[in-house]
């Protein structure tokens, strides 16, 4: 399956396999938090919906949008997920 050139990955676990091992690896270094940063919802762009839509069924919660790190053409979200231990 290619899109854009781009071998597609979604849905065969892989992104799933990747917050699990970046959850373990979370807790064994004792942090609190795992945080991503994905292209923010205040300017819509179809894949970076699916990926916020990923990152929600995961269990990360959005945080807070900023405009001063990718500039305001690329808006930030960090979302986050507290790690229950």
């Amino acid at each position: 399956m290619r899109n854009g050139g781009h071998v597609n990955a979604q849905h065969h676990g892989v992104g799933k396999a990747l917050v699990s091992q970046a959850v373990t690896e979370t807790l064994t270094l004792g942090r609190s938090y795992l945080t991503v940063k994905t292209r923010g919802p205040s300017l819509p762009y179809e894949p970076y919906e699916r990926t916020r839509m990923f990152y929600l069924a995961v269990g990360f919660e959005p945080l807070e949008e900023f405009t001063e790190i990718w500039g305001p053409e690329n808006p930030c979200l960090i979302m986050i997920m507290p790690m229950r231990r």
